[in-house]
């Protein structure tokens, strides 16, 4: 797939719901992306998850999981069983409180679009493959979201990795800690984004850990904060975000 920018939301949409060649999900793809009801330029918080859950096939089209996962995000407790499936929506609600990501702030992406194939395993061996095609379509999201400054959470390896990738050209598919990158990093990492049409975007990467994912938990060594300490903190940091920008 050859870099098309896109005028439109609906657009990207298109970029997403478009055949991927070499894509090893391609043949029966489900994509997400939502709808916008409202303009795509009042989002402050794009939330980049690894990729849609596999149970979400069940509901056997694009249309009808993009509808049960905004439910989620609008109307779930973040203790509730759906909302623990579809993570990181769990942590989400947690500093956002619930939202419609199809028309406010806080919109939610995956750094993987396509509902699994088989299992919610596949990404460990589709990874690569599946992400340099879906790195455009992030890119695109990216530049069609909000206006001159863009705040990202990137939750979990495969979500990081893909932002790293495209934002300092690190390999896609690398020996990522991310309980040691965010002890190591100094949260937000701050970028000057430029895409292929001469827009050029502030970006601040947040970095948190996928609630479903198996983390080594790193401990306070040092004087160090723990990668949970650091999460807190930078959670304070969103909420006072998104008070100065009522």
């Amino acid at each position: 797939m050859g870099y098309v920018a896109s005028d439109t939301w609906e657009g990207v949409r298109g970029l997403v719901r478009d055949r991927c060649n070499g894509c090893p999900r391609d043949q029966s793809k489900i994509p997400l992306i939502f709808a916008r009801t409202r303009s795509q330029a009042i989002v402050d918080f794009l939330i980049l998850a690894q990729e849609p859950g596999y149970w979400l096939r069940q509901l056997g089209n694009p249309e009808a999981a993009e509808r049960r996962l905004a439910t989620i995000c609008k109307e779930s407790k973040p203790a509730s069983e759906e909302c623990k499936k579809a993570n990181p929506l769990s942590k989400v609600i947690q500093i956002f409180g619930n939202f419609d990501p199809s028309g406010e702030r806080v919109y939610l992406t995956h750094a993987l679009k396509c509902i699994p194939s088989v299992s919610n395993r596949d990404v460990n061996k589709e990874w690569r493959k599946a992400a340099t095609k879906c790195k455009e379509n992030f890119i695109e999201e990216m530049r069609s979201l909000g206006k001159g400054e863009l705040n990202i959470l990137a939750f979990g390896k495969f979500a990081l990795e893909m932002c790293l990738h495209v934002f300092e050209g690190q390999d896609i598919d690398q020996d990522l800690s991310i309980s040691e990158f965010i002890q190591s990093s100094r949260l937000p990492i701050s970028y000057r984004y430029k895409f292929k049409d001469g827009t050029v975007k502030n970006i601040n990467l947040f970095v948190f850990t996928n609630p479903s994912s198996e983390i080594v938990k790193i401990r306070k060594t040092g004087g160090k904060l723990t990668a949970e300490e650091i999460q807190d903190l930078e959670t304070t940091r969103i909420r006072e975000i998104l008070k100065t920008k009522k």
